[in-house]
């Protein structure tokens, strides 16, 4: 089968869906291409702050505002048991839920979706491709467009095919579900006591009973292996009799260091390293920069649309990962965290900042930059 669009979108996760989304609604013929048939499942945290749940709002997701758990707070718990918590409010939801709710926008939006299409090479041309190939099952489907899409998450098989260098290791993740009897089911949690040096533990409620249970490692390839032992000790530590569906994944957070566009192929979302450091929450970032890669698309068809991405991504993205980052080396330094967080546990005016910049309404470098430290520090 052969098949032309203005913009091929290579993955239908948050960030190649929502570039789906916004390209048809922007009138643009789309084809949205996935390895996997939806729904799926997918290793995530589950966690939705208030920026991706506005993003999803905008797009049309329904399952982002009426399906999941819903919170009240986030809470930090340090390893001297300093413990700090932030009215925050945020959804938990499935990630098969939350992406199979964006797949649906996109064919609802008009593009056309194919699951279960892997794919297996990109014929170059001057200036970038000109078609790619997708194996469905038995079927060979060639694809014809002006731009192309990487939506395809930390791995770099597409971003190579598609003539854009591997991204470098960030970190990795191992999350499971199960029960958990001495955690409160309204905030989410967060332990800097749980997980390996350079790394934090997360207990995230998707039902009053049932909770997402993950820890994370920044690093140093070779630390990935210590997760599942740390993950075994923390859910215990919780009051968990077990987890089920233990999984990993890699996250990639090397952006501004790494390229996102080049002829008239660019990278969305993880596969753009675009999670943030510290956090290594994605589904934020993946939402604004799908949205904003088909607004580049729209207002400039093929390699002019990926030059146009590159300088608005960078605009708002870069000084952003940098803040970001600089918060990730804090967690190799623990008895700073230690005075910083105890100095944040008795400021309300702190703790008012914090707040804003989990929510999105603040700039990370607000309080992730060496005068916010200072700020934070003098409590003020």
């Amino acid at each position: 089968m052969r098949l032309r669009a203005d913009v091929a979108v290579i993955g239908a996760g948050p960030a190649g869906a929502a570039a789906a989304v916004t390209l048809a609604r922007g009138g643009a013929r789309v084809v949205l291409c996935d390895r996997a048939v939806f729904p799926r499942d997918k290793v995530c945290g589950d966690g939705l702050l208030p920026d991706a749940l506005a993003l999803l709002a905008q797009l049309g997701v329904e399952e982002a505002q009426s399906a999941g758990w819903s919170v009240g707070s986030v809470c930090f718990r340090t390893k001297g048991g300093v413990e700090l918590s932030l009215p925050v409010p945020a959804r938990v939801l499935h990630r098969h839920r939350l992406d199979n709710g964006l797949v649906a926008a996109a064919a609802a939006a008009g593009a056309k979706v194919l699951g279960g299409a892997s794919l297996t090479q990109g014929a170059s041309r001057a200036g970038g491709i000109e078609t790619v190939t997708l194996a469905r099952g038995e079927e060979v489907v060639e694809v014809a467009a002006e731009a192309y899409v990487v939506a395809t998450g930390a791995g770099g098989g597409a971003r190579r095919m598609l003539g854009l260098p591997p991204l470098p290791p960030s970190a990795v993740a191992v999350r499971g579900y199960g029960e958990l009897d001495r955690l409160a089911p309204e905030a989410l949690w967060i332990s800097l006591d749980g997980a390996p040096a350079g790394g934090y533990a997360w207990a995230f409620p998707v039902s009053a009973t049932q909770w997402n249970v993950g820890c994370g490692v920044f690093f140093g390839p070779g630390q990935g292996h210590v997760l599942r032992a740390s993950l075994a000790s923390f859910s215990a530590a919780c009051g968990g009799r077990g987890l089920a569906e233990v999984r990993g994944a890699p996250l990639a957070t090397a952006y501004p260091r790494v390229v996102v566009g080049r002829g008239n192929v660019l990278a969305v979302g993880d596969a753009a390293g675009l999670a943030r450091p510290l956090s290594g929450e994605g589904v934020g970032p993946a939402l604004e920069s799908g949205v904003l890669a088909a607004r580049c698309l729209l207002a400039h068809p093929g390699a002019a649309g990926v030059a146009a991405y590159r300088t608005q991504l960078r605009a708002r993205f870069a000084r952003e990962q940098q803040a970001w980052r600089l918060g990730e080396r804090l967690l190799r330094v623990p008895r700073l965290l230690e005075v910083l967080f105890a100095s944040a546990a008795s400021s309300p005016p702190v703790q008012r900042r914090l707040a804003l910049v989990l929510e999105g309404r603040a700039p990370a470098r607000s309080v992730l930059s060496p005068l916010g430290l200072l700020r934070i520090y003098l409590g003020r």
